[in-house]
């Protein structure tokens, strides 16, 4: 007993099949993949080895086993085998042969497999009994419907093998080009055989084909022709082909058959020409079918039937004129055929009928008689004015065609006096308004953007979110990003209608912000937007400071995060472990560039405030007050602080929310500008407060002095002109660098109603100077870059 294990071979290195005494080997359960008459020994009665994933069986395996009871090959990886390969010793007549189990392999049954159907058949008692027959599934070469069936349901010429050419051996002129006896299989076709070559199918079917193939076998007996576009059959492509049994034409788009196409079919006995556009037989089509068995015209356009349609038809067993467009045709025609050929199938069901008195009579007469054969008589009905009109045709035996007209008009009555018409429109309406609801709640989000992109309105959402945010939304990207941020995403937000305030990480925020810094500027904002793209994957989510703020600022409020994803970065990003919740738990708020809805599905993820504020202010976003710009400096303005209410005036941010962020080096290189242009009068909140309040302590405060001019100049400037957001003194000392001078604040001394523009003049001066002493010092570094 060796089952159970990880085998892959039984091995006989020394050759002691002979020595060995093994009447019972259990190998089942394990990897072998060949066996050999080496692999087992002769003294053998009981062998099991199944459930493994054998494929070959070497001839003559089992002959030397002249004990051989049972062999258990169920469950194997067996496709094919030869009848040697299961051949056994010689069984007298006084033994039983021995037991084969060969079920659960996938067996495919070609032309070298026709053996196994009739295996138990054989009487040379050299050839075990095969158990589990009946169990055995084949996969069929060319079988369209049923491409594994039972092996006791074939029939020998179901055993097929594929060809492309094959010269008969009565056949003198392969050699030659011309040769009407030699089997070549057509272009763009498939083609089988059996044993005997008795069966010899050709596949041009399902191929749109407007023309028929120009060589086909002479000796085809089933020619498969279904599905192409042939309006008009061409009797050539039939002549000549005497064997031919099964011949199908269906769904080939054909109007017509013209006549003598079939003539030369003589051993026709199935004919498909079902779904087509035949509309009228006139009595020629098949009149040399003599041998014709199956007949299927069903799902055609018929209209009319000639009388000697199926007069030649004396071998028809099986009819089917179902669903075509007959109104009336001689019920005596249906009577005759029944009553010669004995019908075994008959259906007439989806017609239109008429229902004209004595027609009606004829046909109740036909199907109460031939009930057992007319397969849809559930189906036959007649149609009076447009109205449809169901029959029991079985139930009116020998009653009067008035009355089961009058019964039928009675029953539609009936149905329409007793309010089905009111009840069945109350059930389509019902119908109708939960298909809306389930479209509706499948595809929610895309109605609710698709409104709001429309009509401006948010369904099932608030108005407006965190009233009294600093920013509407921070946008937090990679450094590799930012002139695409910049460019696109916060030109079309900052400028759109209705424009949005943001936070934007590298503009808005000092280089590599702390942890508390983003924390804050996250809590100051009503909605973070990451910018998902490969840049961020590769710098800024690698930083543990980064990752650290991005954690803290969404615990506990995952709903505002906003996900802008650069294509084909979903696979990547999910791989992220600390990124991958995140994804998971925001999918309606993941979007991608290359969306055709983007800036809508973006717009409607970032509500905006829409009561009014306090003190009414004007949003700039960065562009109607700029700063001047120092060479190698870029010096942005960031949207104002938001006017609050008076009592939200207390309200204390950090140095990482401050209105006017820090300055980094500029991504475009230098500039100088020349002159700045006079700045209207600043609607920012702190505007209102006194000129003679100083935000600073009189002691211990520091002020910025350009040029070594007078505090009192300075700060008399500083009252009368636009006040500036407070900056931070970190922020203070990168404004200008090594462009002033600090001193302790003293009081002011001079005239404190000198005028607004000599000073707006004198900072004009000094700053433009400040910046050509900047850039003559960044041209000589560079000059002393180039020359190392």
């Amino acid at each position: 007993d060796i089952h159970g294990n990880y085998i892959e071979a039984l091995g006989n290195y020394y050759k002691l099949q002979e020595e060995i005494r093994v009447t019972t080997l259990d190998a089942s359960h394990n990897r072998i993949t060949e066996i050999s008459a080496m692999s087992v020994p002769n003294s053998i009665e009981l062998l099991f080895i199944n459930n493994n994933i054998i494929n070959q069986i070497q001839a003559n395996t089992f002959v030397d086993k002249t004990r051989l009871a049972r062999v258990d090959l169920y469950a194997n990886v067996l496709s094919k085998i030869t009848l040697n390969s299961l051949r056994v010793a010689p069984v007298g007549t006084d033994k039983p042969v021995p037991e084969f189990y060969l079920g659960g392999n996938p067996f495919e049954c070609d032309c070298s497999m026709e053996w196994l159907q009739r295996i138990n058949n054989l009487t040379t008692r050299q050839h075990p009994r095969i158990v589990d027959l009946g169990n055995i599934e084949c996969l069929m070469p060319h079988s369209r419907n049923a491409p594994i069936r039972q092996l006791s349901a074939l029939s020998s010429s179901d055993f097929v093998c594929k060809y492309d050419t094959h010269c008969p051996a009565t056949c003198h002129c392969c050699d030659f080009e011309q040769c009407d006896c030699e089997m070549v299989c057509p272009d763009n076709c498939t083609c089988f055989h059996d044993a005997t070559w008795s069966t010899n199918i050709v596949d041009c079917g399902k191929q749109n084909r407007i023309n028929l193939p120009a060589r086909i076998p002479a000796d085809v007996t089933d020619l498969y022709l279904d599905g192409n576009n042939l309006p008009v059959l061409d009797a050539q492509v039939f002549a000549g082909k005497r064997n031919l049994r099964a011949l199908y034409l269906n769904a080939s788009n054909v109007m017509s058959v013209p006549n003598g196409t079939f003539d030369e079919l003589n051993m026709v006995r199935t004919l498909h020409l079902e779904n087509n556009k035949l509309q009228t037989l006139e009595g020629h089509e098949f009149r040399q079918l003599s041998l014709l068995r199956e007949l299927y015209l069903h799902n055609n356009l018929l209209t009319h039937i000639s009388n000697a349609t199926f007069a030649p038809l004396v071998s028809l067993k099986v009819l089917r004129l179902d669903n075509n467009r007959m109104t009336a045709m001689p019920i005596v025609q249906l009577v005759s055929l029944q009553y010669r050929n004995n019908l075994q199938g008959l259906t007439i069901g989806r017609n239109a009928w008429s229902c004209r008195c004595q027609f009606l009579q004829e046909l109740a007469q036909f199907v109460a008689d031939n009930a057992i054969v007319i397969r849809d008589a559930q189906d036959i009905y007649c149609v009076d004015a447009g109205v449809k009109r169901e029959l029991d045709l079985i139930a009116s035996n020998g009653v009067d065609c008035s009355e089961l007209l009058e019964s039928a008009s009675n029953m539609a009555s009936q149905d329409i006096s007793g309010g089905y018409v009111p009840l069945l429109a109350a059930v389509l309406v019902l119908i109708f308004l939960i298909i809306v609801l389930i479209i509706v709640f499948v595809f929610r989000e895309s109605v609710r953007v698709w409104l709001f992109a429309h009509y401006g309105v948010r369904v099932c959402e608030p108005r407006f979110e965190d009233a009294g945010k600093l920013y509407d939304a921070i946008i937090l990207h990679s450094a590799k990003d930012y002139e695409f941020v910049c460019r696109n995403i916060a030109a079309e937000l900052e400028h759109g209608r209705p424009p949005f305030r943001l936070c934007i990480q590298q503009r808005d925020l000092p280089p590599e912000a702390s942890h508390l810094q983003i924390v804050e500027a996250a809590r100051a904002s009503r909605k973070i937007i990451l910018v998902l793209t490969r840049n961020m994957l590769s710098t800024e989510w690698n930083r543990l400071e980064f990752r650290n703020a991005f954690h803290e600022a969404l615990r506990g409020l995952a709903q505002k995060l906003v996900i802008i994803e650069e294509t084909n970065v979903s696979s990547e990003a999910e791989e992220v472990p600390e990124l991958a919740p995140y994804l998971k738990s925001v999918p309606s708020n993941r979007l991608l560039t290359c969306d055709r809805y983007f800036w809508e599905k973006l717009r409607y993820a970032i509500p905006i405030e829409l009561s009014p504020r306090g003190n009414n202010y004007t949003l700039d976003h960065h562009e109607r007050f700029k700063q001047p710009v120092s060479p190698g400096m870029i010096f942005r303005q960031a949207p104002p602080p938001p006017a609050y209410y008076q009592e939200d005036m207390e309200a204390n941010y950090s140095s990482a929310t401050t209105a006017t962020p820090s300055p980094r080096p500029s991504r475009h290189g230098a500039r100088i500008v020349d002159a700045i242009p006079m700045r209207p009068p600043s609607e920012h909140i702190y505007h209102s407060i006194e000129s003679e309040y100083s935000a600073y302590d009189p002691q211990e405060a520091l002020s910025m002095i350009p040029n070594g001019g007078s505090a009192a100049t300075f700060m008399q400037h500083h009252a009368h002109q636009p006040h500036h957001p407070l900056q931070h003194p970190q922020q203070q000392q990168l404004l200008a660098p090594n462009s002033y001078r600090v001193h302790h604040h003293a009081a002011p001394q001079n005239n404190p109603r000198t005028s607004a523009a000599g000073h707006h003049a004198m900072v004009m001066q000094l700053q433009q100077q400040q910046q050509q002493q900047l850039f003559q010092k960044q041209q000589q570094e560079e000059m002393q870059q180039m020359r190392h």
